[in-house]
This record gives structure tokens, C-alpha cells and sequence, in this order.
């Protein structure tokens, strides 16, 4: 009699989830998944910075308020 293998997370066949080529694929593809959020979070704080830089450089530019005498 032939053996089935039990399915594993997400319904794969355990045989192939342990195979080393698509276990390197998977950690590129995390890899690859991780450097576009990495980016994607930079480019929220750089523009974040950008903004706060703004926010106290402006104040700078008005004009005190006219005091009485």
C-alpha cells in the first residue's frame, strides 16, 4: 500500500514544504518582502522628518505679534 502524507499549514503536501529549493525561494521572497516594507517605512519617516523640520522651522518665518507700548 502507498503512504499519503498528511497536508501541512496552508494545505501543502509536507514532502514538498521541506524541499531546500522552495525553502531558499520562501526566504527570498521574505527577504525581498521585508527590504519593501523596510523601504516603504523609510520613506514614512523621511517624509515624517521632513515634516517636522518644516513644522519648526515655520514658526521662524511669522512675524511676532505687535506689542504695545
Amino acid at each position: 500500500p502507498v503512504q499519503m502524507h498528511q497536508s501541512g499549514p496552508g494545505g501543502r503536501n509536507m514532502a514538498t514544504s521541506n524541499n531546500p529549493r522552495k525553502f531558499s525561494e520562501k526566504i527570498a521572497l521574505h527577504n525581498q518582502k521585508q527590504a519593501e516594507e523596510t523601504a516603504a517605512f523609510e520613506e514614512v519617516m523621511k517624509d515624517l522628518s521632513i515634516t517636522r523640520a518644516a513644522r519648526v522651522t515655520t514658526p521662524l518665518l511669522v512675524s511676532p505679534p505687535p506689542t504695545s507700548l
